[in-house]
């Protein structure tokens, strides 16, 4: 096992009651980071997925922050991980967003002072107060002090073209719709072994994939490596994932919420399923690196992040909503179905998006499964 996935694998002491008085205490004494209006010489540096800051949400993070962000290349959870591991990097970025049951291992280390990110101080972040209840288990904490704060959070499920693929069609109601032979050639997976894996091993009726054992992996893989031959492509970018659908070369792939915002405003009539073998939940929670040199304005822009319009905006414009309690309430029943922020009211399953404890045999079992 390598030592990203012994970190990964680690248990740590979540006092989760002493983040939730520091943030209380926080919101009521009204700090709210940076004075506004105070221009900052050197940006934010982060590491994020792009769809957290699209053109409508920058100016407001930004204004509300007095900081400049400046976004560096992201391409997945692992590679983020990899950028802060790597020599220097602790001090290399101000600010990370990425996955928090699948990096906090990396990231807090084995025991107390292996951590590779900075303690926030709560006083500059009043609107951690707000976190909603069904994300307040995501915040990681280790001896009083916070590490990681859940600030957006989704679902992944199959994203499909309801032109093509008949809503009441049974098949839609699962996972299985990626992989029956009843759509061939018209979907698309995700090439990730993480995302893909689980969400086979969910349509297989595996209760617990991230605990599943060698036999139950070996089951997958021989399952994906007999589909494969159903599948057109897989994807890697947001943009390649939307141009497969919009398209028309595939009519159904694994998928991110705003891949069908973003198809719906182009007048396509494309919607998510809710898979009745588990519907993929995660939250994406805001970590600061050890040496960055600019942590109290990245505590701004956290703090922006978890604020009321800035959720709204984001929310209405990708359907990602931010953690903060206060958004989905901002929206009448009709949009919040509409957007997606109704899996409560609606009953669905829901599977955490965790990090397997033999990642090392998922990625091995994924390269089996790309090179057949």
């Amino acid at each position: 096992m390598t030592m990203l996935d012994k970190n990964a694998v680690s248990h740590w002491n979540l006092d989760r009651r002493s983040f939730l008085a520091g943030a209380a205490a926080a919101a009521g004494s009204g700090l709210c980071g940076l004075r506004p209006g105070v221009a900052q010489a050197r940006p934010v540096v982060a590491i994020m997925p792009g769809v957290f800051l699209p053109d409508q949400v920058r100016p407001l993070i930004e204004t509300k922050a007095s900081v400049k962000v400046e976004n560096a290349p992201y391409v997945s959870p692992t590679d983020t991980l990899a950028k802060l591991l790597a020599p220097g990097g602790t001090s290399r970025y101000d600010l990370m967003i990425s996955i928090t049951n699948f990096v906090r291992g990396p990231v807090m280390g084995e025991k107390a002072g292996d951590e590779n990110v900075a303690a926030f101080d709560l006083s500059l972040i009043p609107n951690a107060a707000k976190i909603m209840e069904l994300f307040k288990d995501d915040i990681v904490v280790r001896d009083g002090k916070t590490y990681m704060i859940p600030v957006v959070w989704g679902y992944d499920s199959v994203i499909y073209n309801a032109d093509k693929i008949p809503p009441d069609d049974e098949l839609t109601q699962s996972w299985g719709v990626l992989f029956d032979d009843k759509y061939a050639g018209k979907v698309a997976w995700r090439d990730d072994a993480h995302q893909t894996i689980l969400a086979a091993a969910l349509h297989l009726g595996i209760k617990d994939p991230v605990t599943m054992s060698a036999q139950e992996l070996k089951e997958v893989t021989s399952f994906l490596i007999k589909k494969k031959k159903n599948v057109r492509t897989m994807w890697t970018t947001f943009g390649t994932g939307v141009s497969l659908l919009s398209s028309g070369e595939v009519w159904a792939l694994y998928g991110w919420i705003p891949m069908r915002a973003a198809l719906q405003k182009q007048g396509m009539n494309v919607t998510n399923n809710w898979p009745k073998d588990g519907l993929l939940v995660w939250s994406q929670s805001a970590f600061i690196p050890k040496e960055s040199p600019n942590a109290k304005a990245t505590h701004a822009v956290v703090n922006a992040f978890l604020d009321t319009e800035v959720g709204r905006t984001l929310a209405e414009t990708t359907n990602y909503p931010t953690t903060s309690s206060e958004i989905a309430a901002g929206f009448s029943p009709e949009d919040r179905k509409r957007i997606g922020l109704d899996i409560e009211e609606r009953g669905v399953k829901v599977h955490p998006m965790r990090f397997p404890a033999a990642m090392d045999q998922w990625l091995e079992a994924w390269n089996t499964v790309r090179s057949a």
